[in-house]
């Protein structure tokens, strides 16, 4: 298997090059969600030295994935962002496709994803099969439909050490662009375990970038 109950990947979170914040992915255990088998995942960010005085962040989101497909099965998020708040309860009913976000129903399609799942969907599948695939993924209590570039042999230098990946550049398919005008590539080692090594945001006005530092199983 690619992922493993202990698993926690530490990242150095950069914004146009300063190190702006620290950020973990976490398995912390295999539960059971209404008869599915799932693995409790945990992500944080938080805000390091001077940057808390200037945009603080602390952010915490929960994600149970399906141990079989590693689809999500529910999530929950915590996010505190600046002046933004927000907390938001997310529980997806993959036999009739449709979520319950907080009090409301939303329709979805069979392999609709969230933004967090994704590190570790493609851990668990055959990246190269999902080239030029689309896939629906829930943004801002909406369903966009992303169309999947994949690059394959990228040499990846991160403080963890040197990889080779593949990157996974998900695009909107009506080729308009995310909130902020962010786009998103993750970038997976070609070993057994698929690290997610780099995960890269670019927003309006520069790069995010979760650079992999550090490695416990």
């Amino acid at each position: 298997m690619p992922v493993s109950v202990g698993e926690t990947l530490f990242y150095k979170a950069s914004f146009r090059g300063i190190h702006a914040a620290n950020a973990s992915l976490k398995v912390i255990k295999e539960s059971i969600i209404e008869n599915d088998s799932v693995y409790h995942i945990q992500f944080k960010a938080k805000t390091r030295s001077a940057f808390n005085y200037i945009f603080p962040i602390d952010d915490e989101i929960d994600l149970w994935i399906d141990i079989k497909t590693f689809l999500p099965i529910k999530i929950n998020e915590k996010i505190s962002e600046g002046n933004f708040k927000r907390s938001t309860n997310l529980l997806f009913n993959r036999k009739s496709n449709y979520a319950i976000i907080d009090n409301d129903t939303l329709k979805i399609e069979k392999h609709t994803q969230s933004p967090y799942s994704l590190f570790y969907f493609f851990r668990k599948h055959n990246i190269k099969n999902f080239k030029g695939k689309r896939i629906s993924l829930i943004q801002n209590n909406k369903t966009v439909v992303l169309k999947l570039k994949v690059k394959e042999d990228q040499i990846i230098n991160v403080p963890s050490g040197n990889y080779t990946c593949t990157t996974v550049l998900p695009t909107r398919e009506d080729n308009k662009k995310f909130k902020n005008k962010a786009e998103l590539d993750i970038m997976f080692s070609n070993d057994i375990r698929k690290y997610p090594v780099m995960i890269r945001l670019k927003l309006k006005y520069g790069y995010l970038k979760l650079e992999l530092e550090r490695i416990i199983n």
